[in-house]
């Protein structure tokens, strides 16, 4: 199969006779889709730059809507056309069973917000995968289903996702791509040790210096642990060299790495409130290219935190309005606590507790405690004490076997669900319940 990481445009390996997961009876021969034709890019031909008239793409990419789709997700044009291109190419039967293909119209549809769409039909292509036995294909699908998974705040199930792909015989740029996102994922649930470590057990820092196709992602990994340990300098170095690894491909949709808008923040840390703003607007502007609601919310939130100049309340509650069209929970769960701060500050404590009160609820559900425990500090400061919660159906369940004696393990396995799954659902039941463990929980009132 040829391996390609779609940021770069490099492939990795030339395909192979029989690459795609064909139907029972069908077989390709190198660089064609399912019914015989010629896939464009599959060999030896790397992916052209997006160039500057898109309303006339390159010939080759005319013959594969994938592929066109990825051109304008790279661009940042065009997001309707590019989410339909995406849709229409997987339901057709050739580009449905090359995995280039499947590979760009997934990413596409997943950068483009197309979440719902994305994680029924990558669930769909991994089981045709697995059912024809081609692993190599179900490596690169599962990294996909770890980056919706992220999108979706599911930071739990997106690091089970990755660490499947790095247990893999998956190639080394697949793998290292995961390493790149479990990092990432690592960091915004609160574990910059643990992302740290898998930075060192893989090498980064060598595979950064090799120069290798994932560069730009390696490096904004390692730019989010330095930003969560205190090193804003280190990662805005981090955050600019992945950016321009990013404009000499022609990558300019801070959907796919939002590389301007984490140095934007990098940078104000760092005392350096020019480049701040001037990043900060650079997404914005991109952000509105692209046209789809994550991209322009996180975008707008970036120029409140850096460069609101008095506006700060109307841009985070405009950007909170579109993450939360969005479905965008991680970056909703932000947003709200920025508003809710400065809504208390200006002595709007109502308003101000909402928004906190939306944050921490938003922050539990992911699961990313150490938001939660932040959340209540600033309610307490102010003289808010955190409202009683209640436990979700899955915590009461789970909080109900706890008590019957049994372990995390075998709830895991009567539920169905993962070992990590349980772990956090337990941690939030005695957060809510304001215990310290099992022992308490034997007593506690459900």
């Amino acid at each position: 199969m040829s391996t390609v990481h779609e940021r770069s445009g490099m492939e990795v390996v030339s395909a192979a006779p029989g690459g795609g997961f064909l139907p029972e009876g069908r077989a390709a021969g190198p660089g064609t889709n399912a019914a015989g034709r010629r896939c464009p890019g599959l060999v030896g031909m790397p992916f052209p730059d997006c160039g500057a008239d898109l309303a006339s793409p390159h010939p080759w990419a005319a013959e594969c809507r994938a592929a066109k789709a990825m051109l304008f997700l790279r661009a940042g044009r065009y997001w309707p056309l590019a989410v339909r291109l995406a849709e229409e190419s997987l339901d057709d039967a050739p580009c449905r069973y090359v995995p280039l293909c499947v590979s760009r119209a997934l990413t596409t549809l997943a950068f483009a917000g197309e979440l719902v769409v994305a994680d029924r039909v990558s669930l769909e292509i991994a089981e045709e995968a697995s059912a024809a036995s081609r692993y190599a294909v179900m490596d690169d699908v599962t990294l996909i289903r770890g980056q919706i998974a992220r999108l979706y705040g599911d930071l739990a199930g997106a690091e089970e996702l990755f660490a499947t792909v790095l247990h893999s015989k998956a190639g080394p740029v697949t793998r290292l791509l995961a390493v790149g996102h479990a990092v990432e994922s690592l960091v915004e649930g609160g574990a910059p040790g643990r992302a740290r470590e898998l930075l060192v057990e893989h090498d980064v820092d060598g595979a950064i210096r090799s120069r290798v196709p994932c560069r730009a992602d390696l490096l904004a990994a390692r730019g989010a642990v330095a930003m969560a340990t205190g090193d804003a300098e280190r990662a805005l170095d981090d955050y600019l060299a992945s950016g321009r690894e990013l404009l000499a491909q022609r990558v300019t949709n801070p959907a796919l790495l939002p590389w301007r808008r984490k140095a934007a923040l990098a940078a104000k840390a760092a005392g350096r409130t020019f480049l701040a703003a001037v990043l900060a607007r650079q997404e914005q502007a991109a952000a509105m290219r692209w046209g789809e609601p994550r991209a322009i919310g996180c975008a707008l939130a970036a120029v409140a935190l850096v460069d609101g100049k008095g506006r700060e309340i109307d841009l985070l509650t405009e950007a909170a309005e579109l993450l939360e069209v969005a479905a965008a929970r991680v970056e909703l769960g932000t947003v709200s606590y920025e508003l809710g701060v400065r809504l208390v500050e200006r002595g709007e404590r109502a308003k101000g507790r909402r928004q906190l009160e939306r944050a921490r609820a938003l922050f539990t559900r992911i699961g990313i405690e150490h938001r939660v425990e932040q959340v209540e500090h600033v309610l307490r400061e102010a003289g808010m004490s955190p409202r009683g919660q209640t436990l979700t159906e899955q915590e009461a369940k789970i909080a109900k076997l706890a008590q019957a004696g049994m372990t995390n393990k075998q709830i895991a396995a009567h539920l169905y669900l993962a070992l990590r799954t349980v772990e956090v659902h337990l941690s939030r039941v005695y957060r809510k319940l304001g215990i310290s463990g099992r022992e308490e929980l034997r007593t506690a009132a459900l």
